[in-house]
């Protein structure tokens, strides 16, 4: 499940209508949509996209902050930015092969609703499972045995803001946290931008785990690349983020997509569909 329908419609006159009124009841299209799924309407050489709930298939909406200032690069982005910032979706899952955006869409998505006062903190959890062989335990505190795996978020940050010292300041302030998958048992995450990073490596056990941690005003959002799974005895159907994807496509309150083109750069898109 991808997230995303392609539709072709003999009247035209419905994109018309659609541009206009900024939506059109789903029985103008003659298909079967799940809730929250994204629709491209082709008809002839004119096309238009949006996004079914209730209904109505209407306009994305993008309400990133001014301050954060990023824009989609591809229509897949902004669909994802629609899931991200809207507060009627509390669950997100985005798949996407190496240097999509996944990540770094989140982060901006996150730091926005802490602008907008939307949520407290942001925290980011992930499985502590490394490509190749393991490098044995690491020394100090929680703080720097979480070091590694940091390395994603810090190079997010410096691509949005040239450097980490925005990322260390709101460390310090509470408002972004760091939390090892294994320890997530047992709280309460309430007015909190939940992020679980390579969640491709996770059981089904441990997203249903960290999900039924979401409390009130709150988002979770699920990220991964199902054809880069590290976790022994998991493939890509098998993993916990697949069956969740699966699971939830027809909830309300959830959404997904799939973004499908790299835009960190040409060699390592092209490695991630030769390799």
């Amino acid at each position: 499940y991808s997230g995303v329908e392609e539709i072709e419609i003999e009247d035209s006159s419905i994109i018309d209508e659609f541009y206009q009124s900024d939506k059109i009841e789903v029985s103008k299209v003659d298909e079967e949509l799940h809730q929250n799924q994204f629709v491209v309407l082709r008809s002839g050489n004119q096309s238009a996209i949006g996004v079914f709930y209730d209904g109505f298939i209407r306009q994305p909406v993008n309400k990133i902050s001014r301050v954060i200032g990023i824009s989609p690069r591809n229509k897949e982005q902004k669909f994802a930015l629609d899931l991200l910032t809207r507060d009627d979706v509390q669950m997100v899952t985005m798949t996407g092969l190496a240097g999509s955006g996944k990540t770094f869409l989140t982060l901006m998505a996150g730091l926005s609703g802490l602008q907008d006062k939307k949520y407290d903190r942001i925290v980011i959890t992930r499985s502590l499972q490394t490509v190749g062989k393991e490098i044995g335990f690491l020394p100090g505190d929680i703080d720097d045995k979480m070091s590694p795996w940091l390395s994603p978020i810090l190079d997010n940050f410096r691509q949005a803001f040239k450097d980490v010292t925005y990322f260390e300041a709101m460390r310090q302030k509470g408002q972004i946290e760091v939390s090892p998958l294994a320890f997530i048992r047992g709280r309460t995450f309430n007015n909190t931008f939940l992020i679980v990073d390579e969640a491709q490596n996770s059981t089904i056990h441990e997203l249903k785990t960290i999900i039924t941690r979401i409390g009130e005003n709150s988002k979770i959002v699920l990220l991964g690349d199902i054809e880069q799974i590290d976790t022994p005895y998991l493939d890509s159907l098998s993993n916990g983020l697949t069956i969740t994807i699966e699971k939830f496509k027809n909830e309300r309150i959830a959404g997904h997509i799939t973004l499908t083109k790299g835009e960190r750069s040409e060699l390592a898109t092209l490695a991630s569909r030769l390799l």
